[in-house]
């Protein structure tokens, strides 16, 4: 699969939480981050990685602790 590279995210809130996905599928499952960590992961995908990292929080695709330092992929749904 070729890497993920976002110019833009989409407006609409289905297309929005389908592009999430795809990113929140390309982090690994079976670790946890750092804050810099997944930042640096995000970067290469959107310019905007701070944007990103709290989308998918709000999507519920990534879970941090509250003090934010630590940041791990949520368990994939199902619809």
């Amino acid at each position: 699969m070729p890497p993920l590279h976002l110019t833009r995210l989409p407006k609409k809130q289905q297309r929005l939480r389908q592009t999430l996905e795809r990113v929140s599928q390309t982090i690994p499952a079976d670790r946890r981050f750092t804050e810099p960590e997944i930042n640096a992961y995000l970067r290469p995908i959107y310019a905007d990685y701070a944007l990103l990292r709290r989308e998918l929080i709000d999507y519920q695709f990534l879970a941090r602790t509250a003090d934010g330092t630590a940041y791990w992929r949520t368990p994939e749904r199902t619809a």
